[in-house]
């Protein structure tokens, strides 16, 4: 009988094995680190998962909001403004609530109580994409009746006379669609002492927020009139004793030979293509804006705003 070996048999370990404890401890090891950075960033995954199912609250049928300061408190005081909802954050509601108190009694029996909202749901009312620059503030509205151009020829009637004139100045939009412009050209148009703006049904921008913030609460205080045909609507003004001038940059005369002109109205044509031509012809004269010759031309509202500065010059 062999006798038994004395020698020490080690086993051989596998290399797999080994390589597949150490991932093992490694993987322990990130799962308690990713544990604690959870606990740390918790509250921020939970902010975004909040952001994420934040609903806006919605505006009426055919209606649209309102938001910021300027364009809140100008619908709120406008009688023609049919409100739906008043919205404000905890932050605002003093101030909201003042301006409120400064209404006649007849406006604020028609309005809304105010609803407080929390300041993320009020900034998603801008859209997808679009966070509302709203100031704490905003309103659900209903777009104003626009005035009939035949009524609002009968408005200013008394202006008119020839005898006595009184000034009056108008702007005419000729298919002017992009919203922020426009709404840009209504502030203008406020701050200038504007009678009334003129545009079409179609191919024009349509009352929506965005407008109404761009305009900061001019769509409540200057006319909006809209026509079928602004080449008729041309035709009637020069016909009431208007003299009617087309804003191009090959115009034969200096936008500031427009000053003397008692009764005027500014027809803007669409960024890039201009006037129309139907619009063109129709006009008394075409006045330019002299700029840099290495600026290629100048914003529509911005040209909007120079154009009738210098009609006011006297």
């Amino acid at each position: 009988m062999a006798p038994k070996s004395t020698k020490k048999h080690h086993s051989v370990k596998n290399p797999h094995q080994n390589r597949q404890k150490t991932n093992a401890n490694r993987n322990l090891v990130r799962g308690r680190t990713d544990q604690n950075d959870n606990r740390k960033r918790g509250s921020h995954h939970e902010q975004i998962s909040t952001f994420k199912n934040i609903t806006a609250p919605r505006p009426p049928k055919n209606g649209y909001f309102v938001w910021g300061r300027h364009a809140v408190f100008a619908a709120l005081a406008n009688s023609e403004r049919r409100i739906q909802q008043i919205y404000s954050t905890a932050e605002t509601i003093n101030d909201l609530e003042r301006v409120l108190g400064d209404l006649d009694l007849q406006r604020k029996a028609e309005l809304p109580r105010i609803q407080v909202i929390d300041r993320p749901r009020l900034d998603a009312i801008g859209g997808v994409g679009e966070k509302a620059v709203h100031q704490g503030v905003a309103a659900a509205v209903w777009p104003l009746d626009p005035l009939p151009f035949h009524l609002f020829l009968d408005s200013i009637k008394s202006r008119l006379d020839q005898r006595n004139p009184t000034t009056v100045r108008l702007l005419m939009l000729d298919q002017i669609s992009d919203p922020r412009n426009f709404g840009a050209i209504m502030r203008s148009a406020q701050a200038f002492g504007v009678t009334g703006v003129i545009t079409t049904f179609r191919n024009a921008a349509s009352e929506n927020g965005v407008l109404a913030r761009a305009a900061s609460g001019a769509l409540d205080h200057v006319p909006l009139i809209r026509v079928v045909n602004l080449a008729r609507a041309i035709e009637q003004l020069r016909y009431h004793g208007f003299f009617v001038a087309g804003l191009a940059g090959d115009g034969n005369t200096d936008v500031s030979s427009l000053s003397p002109h008692k009764h005027l109205a500014i027809i803007l044509g669409a960024e890039g293509s201009g006037l129309r031509r139907l619009s063109r012809d129709h006009c008394d004269v075409l006045v330019r804006i002299n700029i840099d010759n290495n600026s290629d031309s100048l914003n529509v509202s911005n040209a909007a705003a120079v154009a009738m500065y210098a009609a006011s010059l006297h």
